[in-house]
């Protein structure tokens, strides 16, 4: 029986806590710029689930790209993200499922993000291959469990005060000001 960790079973109106880990002895992140471009297919997945990906939008003019987006069959938001930590060695993100059914946005966007970094990361170091250690974790967490499971990701007790208020590695600056169009906070209790 596989883990519950691995298993994709995304509900519409369900949220989400999910991490994914660099290979043994390896980093996911190396310098600012890998955070910079992380976050921006983040954002870009987030905003155009099914658009054409990032590495081909400097051939499309940003009304081809809203237009794809009008014509989605994902739906506007597809995905909605909550929270997020981006550590050297692996990443954490919360989500909910807008869609859910047979074809869920989270399976598309971290499809979708997986890929598109590991090219990006490949191709900037000079590396091949897999840069992830396996799949990706997920686990369903509770409507109430959300405001302790984001203070602890903005709070993470291996790292300091001042990686994680930098808005290159968490979301934490998004709950103290204004959130950036493509992150949607929640209510901390």
């Amino acid at each position: 029986m596989p883990s519950k960790l691995l298993l994709r079973n995304f509900e519409s109106g369900h949220y989400y806590h999910l991490e994914h880990n660099a290979k043994v002895g390896a980093d996911l992140f190396q310098s600012d710029a890998d955070y910079q471009n992380f976050i921006l297919l983040l954002s870009y997945y987030l905003r155009f689930p099914d658009a054409a990906p990032l590495s081909w939008v400097k051939r499309l003019t940003p009304q081809t790209v809203i237009g794809k987006r009008n014509a989605s069959e994902f739906g506007a938001s597809p995905v909605t993200l909550h929270a997020f930590l981006l550590l050297p060695d692996k990443f954490h993100l919360i989500l909910r499922e807008n869609r859910g059914s047979f074809r869920p946005g989270i399976s598309n966007l971290m499809r979708r993000l997986s890929v598109g970094y590991a090219m990006y990361y490949n191709k900037t170091h000079g590396t091949q291959g897999t840069i992830y250690h396996g799949k990706y974790k997920m686990i369903e967490v509770p409507q109430n469990d959300l405001g302790v499971l984001i203070d602890k990701v903005h709070h993470y007790d291996q790292v300091n005060d001042t990686f994680l208020a930098s808005p290159l590695h968490s979301s934490r600056s998004d709950y103290s000001a204004a959130p950036r169009p493509w992150l949607t906070p929640i209510p901390l209790t």
